[in-house]
């Protein structure tokens, strides 16, 4: 396995620098060991693309791109038997009106004959319904009870949200939680 940190990965040359495009080709199996990528223009995964996480659950890697297309490659965050346990952000930089790649669009992570797994921290719910209804903007919401007995698991500081209830999906909010109380 290929370490991006590693001087002979990129044939003792530097590492990409920003702007630049990054070719995986088959047969490489690519771990990206540093803490953050410049924005890069292009990721072609043909071979493989890897994170693993850090033994510090608080460690934060980043990576930065305009798109990446798993093309015929396998791109790994964690697996469902070895998840990723630290913490990591793929930013997707691009506008509505900047080009887009055929058929995925752009700001995207595209898999064309590959395969994508992200898999994290295990939690008791991924998602849930709002018990009434929130204006855009609103600071606080009020969800439905969550059935089967397992308590909500969200933590103060997390990021949640809102999906839209149009068809327009730019119309969804993110949040973060700032507290949780519990009228039940």
């Amino acid at each position: 396995m290929s370490r991006w940190s590693d001087s002979q990965t990129w044939n003792f040359d530097l590492s990409p620098q920003a702007g630049e495009a990054v070719n995986i080709p088959k047969g490489l199996h690519l771990l990206v060991d540093i803490d953050a990528t410049p924005v890069l223009s292009f990721v072609n995964v043909e071979g493989s693309l890897i994170f693993a996480p850090d033994s510090d659950p608080n460690h934060h890697r980043t990576f930065n791109a305009h798109y990446i297309l798993v093309k015929g490659g396998y791109m790994e965050v964690g697996t469902e038997n070895h998840r990723y346990t630290s913490k990591l952000t793929i930013t997707m930089h691009s506008s509505k009106y900047d080009a887009n790649l055929p058929i995925f669009g752009n700001k995207v992570i595209g898999v064309h004959y590959g395969t994508l797994e992200m898999h994290g921290v295990k939690r008791s719910h991924t998602w849930t319904d709002l018990k009434q209804t929130a204006e855009a903007g609103a600071n606080s919401i009020v969800l439905n009870d969550i059935t089967g007995g397992v308590p909500l698991d969200w933590q103060v500081g997390e990021e949640i949200v809102i999906a839209s209830t149009d068809f327009n999906g730019r119309n969804a909010e993110q949040r973060t939680i700032a507290s949780i109380s519990n009228s039940n």
